[in-house]
Order: structure tokens, then C-alpha cells, then sequence
């Protein structure tokens, strides 16, 4: 049983290396990092004169859509989960080490609709940098919008949307996503954000 294991793990890693290989010659324009894991339904979209740059040992679950049409980049040894959605006009940045679990959705751009005799189709969009950093964890359908700073090992709630910065080491959740509390070393007590009613207890997560 253990040598079946053995084997269909290599055959595993043959297939995935070969299907880099193929990816890399189709879309000679994208930089695709080494050893990353592509799994099927991957769809990639590459305006003319986008730079898309996916470091080494990345995972891109199945169905993962990225749609590039300004700057993308992805640091090394990042994790998304399957259906995930990424889509650049301006620019698009995510740190190493950073883990977007399944069907969240990273966007630098939306539709305008400030003109109400006008279908919301044909008013253009507006777009502005999004930066996520290093080691940041977003949870599953979380909605990350355009203009948007996550700092350095923030945490993201699972289906939050997030509308505006969020500080390095935060907790944020909800629907606009609220930072709860902030990361500490391991053995201190959790810090709650100085913009807390001071009646307002720490949220447990």
C-alpha cells in the first residue's frame, strides 16, 4: 500500500511539472514561478502590454480565473483555493507565504454607476492599486475590493468584504469587514482595536 502511495505521488508531481511546462509555453508573456502546482480549469485572460508574475512554488487550485490587464504579481509560496478570482486593470500585489482559501475574489477595479439615466455597463470603471502582504490569511468567499492595503499577517473572515486598509497583524470580518482584534506574540492577551467603544467587549474568534 505505502509503495502505491509512493508511486502515485511521483506520477503526481511528473504530471503537475509537465503541466507548468505547457502552461509556460502557451502564455510566454506570464512569469510562472518554478514548481508552481496549476490545476485544471485554470483560465488566464492577458491583456496586451499586462505583466503577470506568479513566483515559485505557488498553488493554484482547480477553477482558479486571473484576469490581467495592468500589473499582477504574486509573491512565492502563495495558496489559493479552488475559484478563486483575481482580475488586475491597474495593479494587483499579493506577499509571500499568503494563504485565499476557496472563491474569494481580489479585484482592482469596479463599475462606476454615478449616472442614473446611463446603463451601469457603459459608464466605464474605476480602478486603484490593491496591495495584500506577506503571510495573510483570507478566508473562504471573502470579497477584497479595489484600493485596498492588507497588512502583513493580517487575517481576513470568511465572506467578508473589504472596502477600506487594514493594518498589519489585524482580525477583520464582516460585511464592511471591522478589525476585532490584533495578533501577539504567542502567550500575550489579544489586543482590541483603540477604535472600540470602551464598553464594547474584544470579540472572541
Amino acid at each position: 500500500m505505502a509503495r502505491n502511495i509512493s508511486v502515485g505521488r511521483a506520477w503526481a508531481a511528473v504530471a503537475r511539472r509537465a503541466r507548468l511546462k505547457y502552461l509556460q509555453a502557451r502564455w510566454r508573456r506570464a512569469r510562472l514561478g518554478a514548481r508552481c502546482d496549476i490545476r485544471s480549469g485554470f483560465h488566464l485572460v492577458l491583456g496586451e502590454g499586462a505583466q503577470l508574475s506568479i513566483g515559485p512554488r505557488c498553488v493554484l487550485d482547480r477553477g482558479m480565473t486571473i484576469e490581467c490587464f495592468g500589473v499582477l504579481s504574486i509573491g512565492r509560496e502563495v495558496i489559493f483555493g479552488h475559484h478563486c478570482t483575481l482580475a488586475s486593470r491597474e495593479s494587483l500585489i499579493i506577499g509571500d507565504d499568503s494563504l485565499l482559501a476557496e472563491m474569494v475574489s481580489v479585484r482592482d477595479h469596479d463599475h462606476r454607476f454615478d449616472q442614473l439615466d446611463v446603463p451601469i455597463r457603459e459608464q466605464g470603471a474605476d480602478s486603484a492599486p490593491v496591495v495584500i502582504g506577506r503571510n495573510v490569511w483570507i478566508g473562504a468567499k471573502a470579497t477584497i475590493v479595489k484600493g485596498v492595503t492588507i497588512g502583513d499577517n493580517a487575517i481576513i473572515g470568511a465572506n467578508a468584504v473589504v472596502t477600506r486598509d487594514i493594518p498589519a497583524n489585524a482580525i477583520a470580518v464582516g460585511i464592511p469587514a471591522r478589525v476585532i482584534k490584533f495578533r501577539v506574540p504567542q502567550g500575550e492577551p489579544a489586543e482590541p482595536p483603540s477604535d472600540l467603544p470602551a464598553d464594547t467587549p474584544p470579540h472572541e474568534s
